[in-house]
């Protein structure tokens, strides 16, 4: 009995050595595994949608769409200017301050070669260049501030600007000048090869934005049915949640936000997605209240969709880094497929948003 027990005591120490002695080997193990894992990921997704092609602006694939760089433009957001002209059709819309307490939206779209009309187009900002820039985007304007001019004429970005090549836009004589300037798909593709643009994406060019693969609900966030939007006393717009549609739909200046071009019984601005970009704005000029607005750094905000919003914060790590948002635990925030709006608001008092 007693040499019985040794044996067994013996093999199983030798056992508990040889464990002890693979458990070393265990990081590299689960390294192998973790990217095999991450390999096989990639192929699913790959396998998923063969055939098709991956739009970084909305996350949507589709065997339409083929990979090129996007155009974005200034358009007119005051009221004298309203309803616009095929900003339904844009991917992202941007929404800044600029003098006077207005905004003026800056859409990006992938697809704009059949454009019809698009506009109404104003000057460019600088602050608007830089988020151009950030999507590689080819950037249309018609006129610019002191120093917005001065990055055009330095050539840090693919510009096509109305004052210098008016071939590329037109005067709509039912409106009254400066609200009466339009582009078309037309001007936009010849202005393009005119200028020598290229429409690949840069070798160095990253991504925006994350997307989910498909729709998914927030897990945790605050009902947020309307979403006002205070860009301080007079520009108060403010998005509400068609759950039908299951977008955010544009309300401003008191009624439904719409494009001119769209079919009448579609034609309100919506989105799937909705982020509030808190960040400071800056009188630059007093003598026409020129802004300027902190982008390089970070800051907090909120992200809205299927009817609630979450806190986020946002980080660019220099002028030339795309912004990228992230969710309060740290973790990359991930859109859902779709279109977004970004409004950048302010930090002074009337500045905000609120849900309801």
């Amino acid at each position: 009995m007693k040499k019985k027990l040794l044996a067994f005591t013996i093999m199983t120490v030798a056992a508990l050595s040889l464990f002890g002695c693979k458990k070393k080997e265990e990081p590299a193990t689960t390294e192998v595994a973790t990217t095999q894992e991450a390999t096989t990921e990639e192929a699913t997704t790959e396998n998923l949608h063969e055939g098709e092609f991956y739009n970084e602006l909305t996350g949507v694939w589709s065997k339409d769409y083929k990979p090129h760089r996007p155009i974005a433009i200034m358009i007119n957001n005051i009221i004298d200017a309203v309803p616009s002209s095929s900003t339904k059709q844009a991917d992202i819309i941007y929404e800044f301050m600029v003098e006077g307490g207005i905004t003026r939206l800056m859409p990006i779209f992938s697809e704009y070669e059949d454009i019809e009309k698009l506009g109404s187009v104003r000057s460019a900002r600088h602050y608007y260049m830089t988020v151009a820039n950030e999507h590689n985007a080819i950037y249309f304007c018609y006129g610019q501030s002191k120093p917005a001019e001065k990055r055009l004429k330095e050539g840090l970005i693919d510009a096509v600007n109305g004052l210098t090549y008016d071939a590329g836009y037109y005067r709509d004589n039912s409106r009254v000048a400066p609200h009466n300037v339009y582009t078309t798909g037309e001007k936009i593709v010849n202005a393009i090869a005119d200028f020598g643009y290229s429409t690949e994406y840069s070798k160095d060019h990253e991504k925006v934005f994350s997307f989910n693969e498909e729709d998914t609900e927030l897990a945790d966030g605050t009902a947020a049915n309307t979403v006002h939007v205070s860009f301080g006393a007079y520009m108060k717009p403010y998005f509400v949640y068609n759950a039908e549609k299951g977008v955010y739909e544009r309300y401003e200046y008191g009624k439904e936000q719409i494009d001119n071009m769209a079919d009448p019984e579609d034609n309100i601005l919506s989105f799937k997605n909705v982020i509030v970009q808190q960040s400071v704005y800056e009188c630059i000029n007093p003598k026409n209240d020129l802004q300027n607005v902190t982008l390089v750094g970070s800051g907090e905000g909120y992200y809205c969709t299927n009817g609630k919003a979450i806190p986020i914060k946002w980080e660019k790590k220099s002028k030339e880094a795309p912004t990228k948002f992230y969710m309060e635990n740290g973790e990359e925030l991930l859109l859902n497929p779709g279109k977004t709006w970004i409004s950048i608001i302010g930090s002074a008092e009337g500045c905000g948003v609120s849900f309801e």
